[in-house]
């Protein structure tokens, strides 16, 4: 199996371009949504409660991403902490959904983690895809999501500056344009390494 990680700056169209891969049928593997998960788990509730108190948990019990975010992603300290406490355990369930898409045959495999490089994932990985946008048009889309502009600043500043993220990559996928452009280029990859 075959698999690939898929990274770029905040609002760069690495989500649109992981759609475009499943609709070639290849496994999606979403760091993200493992981290969401991970902040369900009671050992993690626990170890936040003692950090960083009730505050940053809703009405329901569980954390609050938006009150935690706004605490780590202004304090490089907190959002060290907060990658020691979750990275593991994501990196551990990684492993297994690859295991798992390996058992079922599949030929080609998405990780999508955009914090692969800062991590120290990339071994993982068969090949690192960066997708490219610039400032301006990564801007505009994270705006349409209802971000504030120093919330995507200070997210982009706890990650790696694009520049090196591009440099570190095998593959450049171009998001400037719209999404035709970029599925032209998807597939183009996708027949390549089938």
């Amino acid at each position: 199996m075959k698999l690939f990680a898929i990274i770029g700056g905040i609002g760069s169209g690495k989500s649109t371009a992981s759609m475009m891969f499943q609709q070639w049928e290849a496994a999606v593997i979403n760091a993200d949504a493992i981290g969401h998960q991970v902040l369900l788990l009671p050992d993690v509730k626990k170890s936040v409660q003692k950090r960083w108190g009730a505050a940053v948990f809703g009405e329901g019990g569980e954390i609050d991403r938006q009150k935690l975010a706004a605490i780590v992603f202004a304090d490089a300290t907190e959002l060290a902490y907060l990658k020691t406490l979750t990275h593991p355990l994501i990196a551990e369930e990684v492993h297994r959904q690859r295991k798992k898409h390996e058992q079922n045959g599949v030929q080609l495999c998405l990780l999508d983690a955009p914090l692969l490089l800062e991590s120290g994932w990339e071994h993982m990985v068969d090949q690192i895809i960066f997708v490219s946008a610039s400032a301006e048009t990564r801007w505009c889309r994270v705006k349409n999501r209802g971000w504030l502009k120093t919330e995507w600043q200070q997210r982009e500043a706890a990650q790696l500056p694009v520049e090196e993220k591009n440099r570190r990559a095998d593959i450049i996928l171009d998001n400037s344009g719209d999404t035709d452009n970029l599925r032209v280029q998807v597939d183009m990859l996708v027949r390549e390494h089938r």
